[in-house]
């Protein structure tokens, strides 16, 4: 029997705890809030997207870096499993659209409160409101850790103490710099998730729009190209394709956002759509024949944007200002000013290296019996399960790949 110390109550933490205790060790779980899983009953709005229901191939294509790091991981425990663990446990899920997992309560706390129920019939050990300052490493080995309480002796130390995100739920980023003291060697840490702001101002906050064409442009070069919906808001742009594309970009620093409304139809078809219906209605307002076309507030913000009257009909409006309508529908461009921070992020984007750590067991290659997981890995992915599975996977595979005479 090894001693086990897992620092950090999130998903990995608790998967890992779980998993170690499940070998026979004696595992003690140190978190520095009064209760486990705080971040985790804030996901899916409490509902908690617990995972992601589809292949693993589509599953990595939805992980924005390092997927290979997962390969070996995920066959160990891949979300499939997660599914099965969840209902082998009393707590089956739902599916809903894309695939995204949810508890069939509804409540992220159940899911929560089932590996509380799992920690203490295992007899982990759990440390309430006690935070680890730093890990003890001699000879590059781990030999223990240091809290606001005292000092403890562990064979093995899991670092599970999450991201920058979501700093009142606890995450600071210690992890991070506990690596660094020991030469782990950390990337660059970016905001994930988050919302778009502007340059520009509109008063479209509250609009959304679905199947919109997303381009994000630094000089000429195309950064990033989806389709998906979005959401006008008082700064500029949210919605799922905004945070998706967050990720991807946002340690680049684009310049543009280019939105296109319609983006099954090229600019010709558009403008030709727009000619049927004005022909069709000439004695109406062009601002009403728009509104079959785009909700009534973006035909608004467009007639403004081209300086064109509202009063104008259809059999008034000139081909070149038609022309300008339909190329503005396919390009709406905004200035990107930046990204919102760490207090509005749902993940890090980046972390400790993937390179430093052993992918079948999260060891780090440097320090024996050293193992990091969850958020604090330089690993992310879009919305939709993806990130939480992340979590499950490597916290899993650090429990329990923990032997005796090997760690």
């Amino acid at each position: 029997m090894l001693k086990v110390c897992v620092i950090g109550g999130g998903p990995s933490g608790l998967m890992a705890a779980y998993t170690a205790s499940l070998e026979g060790h004696q595992v003690e779980l140190f978190e520095k809030n009064k209760q486990l899983g705080k971040k985790l009953q804030l996901t899916g709005h409490g509902r908690c997207n617990v995972t992601n229901n589809c292949s693993k191939d589509e599953f990595f294509k939805h992980v924005v870096h390092n997927e290979k790091f997962l390969y070996s991981s995920f066959s160990q425990f891949s979300n499939l499993d997660m599914i099965k663990f969840l209902k082998s446990n009393g707590l089956p899920t739902i599916e809903e659209d894309y695939g995204r997992m949810f508890p069939g309560s509804n409540s992220s706390q159940d899911v929560v409160l089932l590996f509380v129920d799992l920690l203490r019939k295992n007899n982990v050990i759990l440390h309430m409101n006690e935070a680890c300052t730093n890990v003890v490493v001699e000879e590059d080995r781990v030999v223990g850790i240091k809290t606001d309480k005292g000092t403890y002796s562990f064979d093995v130390v899991i670092v599970a103490t999450g991201g920058k995100s979501f700093v009142s739920t606890g995450s600071s980023g210690d992890g991070y710099q506990w690596a660094q003291n020991l030469d782990i060697k950390v990337s660059d840490l970016y905001p994930g998730l988050v919302a778009l702001r502007t340059k520009e101002d509109f008063d479209l906050a509250g609009l959304s729009l679905s199947n919109v064409g997303i381009q994000i442009k630094k000089g000429k070069k195309v950064l990033y190209k989806e389709c998906g919906d979005i959401l006008f808001t008082h700064e500029g742009l949210s919605g799922p394709a905004i945070l998706a594309m967050s990720s991807y970009v946002i340690n680049s620093k684009p310049e543009r956002i280019i939105l296109d409304l319609i983006c099954d139809k090229s600019i010709d078809e558009v403008d030709m759509l727009l000619l049927e219906r004005m022909n069709h209605s000439s004695n109406k307002k062009l601002s009403h024949i728009l509104e079959t076309m785009i909700p009534k507030r973006l035909v608004q913000y467009v007639m403004n944007r081209l300086y064109i009257d509202d009063s104008l009909k259809a059999n008034e409006t000139t081909k070149a200002q038609r022309r300008s309508i339909s190329e503005l529908l396919k390009c709406l461009s905004f200035e990107i000013a930046n990204f919102a921070g760490f207090d509005q992020a749902m993940i890090t984007v980046g972390g400790i290296k993937t390179n430093q750590i052993q992918p079948q067991t999260m060891e780090a290659k440097k320090i024996k019996g050293l193992k990091f997981v969850g958020e604090v890995l330089d690993l992310d992915a879009q919305t939709g399960g993806y990130n939480l599975q992340i979590a499950w996977t490597t916290g899993y595979v650090a429990g329990s790949t923990i032997k005796e005479g090997a760690n």
